[in-house]
């Protein structure tokens, strides 16, 4: 999703090191969030797919949609997530989309406010994802099933299809070549 360049002077001269944040998902609602850092961009990357494929989670879904709103706070970036209506659509922007599309969610609403720090608006949509509870797990909270709860069968999409070995999908960082022009003139 996106790759940061640092750059650290020390009496030698000038180390470059790369720091990536990378979102895997199935589309099929499992996703993962990763960072990875290193000397060059091609190992950071490697690191966060790695970190996102371990760190992957299994979105509740209700449809292709979230079963209830949620909000979550990183840093000074808070996101909120709400269900949609069908044919509604993934109404997002930036880190938060990219996050939604890979997961297999089709319909949602979202809100950033606060900071517009891409890696803690991504943290805390990521975080927002892992804050959601099925229907089954409140209605048994409750002590209520969940037709009573609802008055309808939930359904997840995702769930009744035999899980197969899918290969995640990883969204591609934005690699910014100005960084790397920058950096040859510095030299």
């Amino acid at each position: 999703m996106r790759i940061d360049r640092t750059r650290k002077t020390v009496k030698g001269g000038r180390i470059s090191s790369s720091r990536v944040l990378v979102a895997v998902g199935d589309g099929k609602g499992n996703v993962g969030l990763g960072v990875g850092k290193a000397r060059n961009a091609p190992e950071a990357i490697a690191k966060a797919l790695n970190r996102a494929r371990k760190t992957m989670i299994r979105v509740p879904m209700d449809g292709y949609t979230i079963t209830h709103e949620v909000t979550a706070k990183v840093g000074g970036a808070v996101i909120l997530l709400k269900p949609a209506s069908r044919g509604t659509g993934i109404i997002a922007g930036g880190a938060t989309r990219q996050i939604i599309e890979v997961s297999g969610i089709r319909d949602i609403l979202t809100k950033s406010l606060g900071s517009g720090n891409v890696f803690n608006r991504a943290k805390a949509c990521f975080k927002a994802l892992t804050l959601l509870r099925t229907p089954r797990e409140v209605a048994e909270a409750r002590g209520f099933s969940v037709m009573d709860m609802l008055g309808r069968a939930v359904e997840d999409p995702y769930a009744t299809e035999e899980p197969e070995e899918a290969t995640p999908r990883a969204v591609a960082p934005r690699y910014d070549d100005t960084l790397d022009d920058e950096a040859d003139e510095d030299e």
